[in-house]
């Protein structure tokens, strides 16, 4: 039986990639990147010019996936942002037709004060 090229990882790796898994793709793409700076191996620079690209796929497209989710998170937030704007704006002009008729009740008020002020015995 030939070994898991996978090693300890399960033939379903969670996705997104949890943070220690990330970090091993991560240090994995730099040790590789590490070998093909210093060796002059072809075989090596071979294998690891197959693979080492790879590995960038499986963060990227982890990337790619968190970014996907976020972009739906973000997208559902933008509507609810614009759906709450456009009603805070209905209530802010609402708001300033009731303060506009206080304004009026208050002007009507104060004339009313003075027609009783200015009739004797009222």
């Amino acid at each position: 039986m030939v070994p898991s090229p996978l090693g300890n990882l399960s033939a379903d790796p969670p996705i997104p990639l949890t943070p220690e898994l990330r970090t091993a793709y991560q240090d994995l793409y730099a040790k590789m990147q590490a070998e093909l700076d210093s060796t002059m191996d072809q075989a090596a620079i071979e294998a690891l010019n197959t693979w080492q690209p790879e590995v960038d796929q499986v963060l990227r497209k982890d990337d790619l996936y968190k970014l996907h989710a976020n972009t739906d998170a973000f997208d559902a937030l933008h509507k609810q942002i614009d759906y709450t704007n456009d009603g805070l704006k209905k209530l802010q002009g609402q708001i300033s037709s009731i303060a506009s008729h206080f304004a009026m009740a208050g002007e009507i008020l104060t004339a009313i004060e003075k027609v009783l002020t200015l009739i004797p015995g009222v």
